[in-house]
C-alpha cells in the first residue's frame, strides 16, 4: 500500500512539474526519493513558462545555468586504476 502511494507521488510530482516547464524524468526522480514533500516542492517552484518570451528564455536560462554542474559530474567517472604510462 505505501509503495503504491509512493510511486503515485513520484508520477504525480513529475506531471505537475513538467506542466511548470521543469524536466519531468529529473522530478520522478525527486518524487521517489521524497514522495508526498515532491509534490508540494514541484507545486513551489516557480513556472519556467511564461507568455512573455524574454522572460520565458531567462528562466530557462537560469534553470539550465543551475543544473549545468549536476550534469558535468555526471559524465566524469572514477577508477581505482593508477594510470602508470
Amino acid at each position: 500500500m505505501i509503495i503504491e502511494i509512493w510511486i503515485l507521488c513520484s508520477i504525480v510530482t513529475a506531471v505537475v512539474a513538467a506542466l511548470r516547464g521543469g524536466h519531468s524524468l529529473r522530478w520522478l526522480l525527486i518524487g521517489c526519493v521524497l514522495g508526498p514533500i515532491g509534490i508540494i516542492v514541484a507545486l513551489l517552484m516557480p513556472s519556467l513558462k511564461s507568455e512573455e518570451k524574454a522572460v520565458a528564455e531567462k528562466r530557462k536560462d537560469d534553470a539550465e545555468e543551475i543544473a549545468r554542474p549536476l550534469v558535468e559530474n555526471e559524465t566524469r567517472t572514477v577508477s581505482a586504476k593508477h594510470d602508470d604510462d
